[in-house]
């Protein structure tokens, strides 16, 4: 499908965008519970806008890259958070455990820019799992207040899907970025 830029995952994925600096502006304001709120908006958007493109036979790199844009800019913007809301999350040593993490995750994300001159858009099964759990963390911690379990499996299950994103662009020279884990075979190219 030609990309065209205002279809309904588009757009969905575009509000998520346009929704993260409300969502700076709640926590500016100190407003954890809705914070929380809307983080869980944003996954529901996110399963949403995917879900969408599939049925409606819309998916496009555009849609690609708007959704995983989105995604790039609010995890960063989640662990800010924490830290102005809820900085007993990072305390201790949660702080090595979140910035171990962090440093994965930039590396992942700097060597899929530098091998393949984009940031590498990968729909990975782990990722959507990490999504998942880390959504209910974020709920979790920001509306009932802080729970060592659920830190541990969010920040665990992040870490294996950078983990498993990093293994891909290492080792693949091209990647599919709807192959779902990096057990399936790399297509072979005709």
């Amino acid at each position: 499908m030609k990309d065209r830029l205002f279809t309904l995952p588009n757009t969905i994925s575009m509000c998520r965008l346009a929704f993260i600096p409300v969502l700076w502006w709640l926590a500016l304001q100190g407003e954890a519970a809705w914070v929380g709120i809307g983080i869980m908006a944003a996954l529901l958007s996110d399963i949403i806008d995917g879900q969408l493109a599939r049925r409606l036979n819309q998916v496009t790199k555009l849609g690609s890259q708007l959704d995983s844009l989105a995604d790039n800019l609010l995890v960063p913007s989640t662990i800010v958070w924490l830290l102005m809301l809820r900085p007993e999350v990072l305390a201790g040593y949660n702080q090595i455990a979140t910035l171990a993490t962090t440093i994965i995750y930039v590396v992942f994300l700097a060597i899929g820019y530098i091998r393949f001159s984009r940031f590498a858009n990968l729909h990975l099964y782990s990722g959507k799992a990490s999504g998942v759990i880390g959504t209910l963390f974020m709920l979790d911690a920001f509306i009932f207040g802080f729970h060592p379990m659920m830190f541990y499996l969010a920040i665990g299950v992040f870490t294996l899907a950078n983990c498993e994103g990093l293994l891909l662009v290492l080792t693949r020279s091209e990647v599919n970025e709807h192959m779902g884990s990096i057990l399936r075979k790399q297509p072979s190219m005709q």
